[in-house]
């Protein structure tokens, strides 16, 4: 959590790294690339301690974004597919919509490409094998609910997406507007949270997602209940993603208040001193 008033902000201690100070700067540039390592050393007023302390950080909060944003890419998933189950059954009498001779039509003019990724993703993980639905599903990226649920805009480019989602998307969310607006909604939310999670899945800098986490909750809480109300319980950790994300903040205020970082779990020794005989 953040400090309250009139305390100073708390620093978790699995962030300080005990090192000699040339070799942290020689080896967290060799490991993380000097442009991205100098970014942590300049926010951290050349202090290589903190800047370490800052890019550890920021690996740790990439992995709570990605478990976190997981959820709702899970559920958003599993919505869809229901749907489109739904839509297959409807056109082609076969519920199984990622066949080739199943693919409902819009869903074939839209993502046709990336589910021929998916199965081939899903053949080369079980060679040999016959593949099922649910194979396939797994192997759809993030993106392709993206694409299916289209930009957040009323335009020629989500002419074939406003289509699907009154045909039958909007049912996998039936708790936000049935109409254009309530697409447009999800497709803001989706957008949002996508670039978050690549952000993460690279291990960009993530200063900005840590203060932007209320709108990374909102989102993700926006997405789950609009498909289920009883999502907003029980998934999301939110108090761990808060957590994380503010102590970002905590060890740039330690730089600030020229205080070292706090003694962490890990503690990477300096290298002895040659002796000589």
């Amino acid at each position: 959590m953040g400090s309250q008033a009139g305390r100073p902000a708390q620093v978790p201690s699995v962030y300080h790294v005990n090192m000699d100070d040339v070799i942290i700067i020689s080896q967290a540039k060799k490991f993380c690339g000097q442009a991205r390592f100098d970014r942590y050393l300049n926010d951290a007023s050349q202090d290589p301690t903190t800047a370490l302390s800052l890019c550890k950080w920021n690996h740790r909060f990439a992995g709570v974004l990605h478990e976190q944003i997981g959820y709702v890419e899970i559920a958003v998933r599993n919505a869809i597919d229901r749907q489109l189950r739904v839509m297959a059954l409807n056109e082609h009498n076969d519920e199984q919509w990622t066949s080739e001779e199943h693919e409902p039509v819009l869903v074939s003019k839209l993502i046709s490409k990336q589910i021929r990724e998916a199965r081939h993703l899903a053949m080369a993980a079980l060679p040999g094998q016959p593949i099922s639905h649910d194979d396939v599903l797994s192997k759809l990226m993030w993106g392709t609910w993206v694409k299916m649920i289209g930009l957040p805009e009323h335009s020629e480019r989500t002419t074939l997406q406003r289509e699907l989602w009154q045909l039958q998307i909007a049912q996998a969310f039936p708790n936000t507007q049935q109409d254009e607006s309530g697409r447009q909604a999800v497709a803001r939310n989706l957008a949002y949270l996508r670039g978050v999670r690549n952000k993460a899945a690279h291990f960009d800098n993530l200063y900005t997602a840590a203060d932007q986490k209320r709108r990374i909750i909102n989102a993700s809480m926006y997405l789950l209940t609009a498909i289920d109300k009883n999502f907003a319980r029980g998934w999301l950790d939110i108090s761990r993603l808060r957590r994380e994300a503010n102590t970002k903040n905590a060890l740039l205020d330690k730089t600030r208040q020229n205080q070292p970082a706090l003694p962490a779990h890990v503690e990477i020794r300096p290298r002895a001193p040659h002796r000589k005989d």
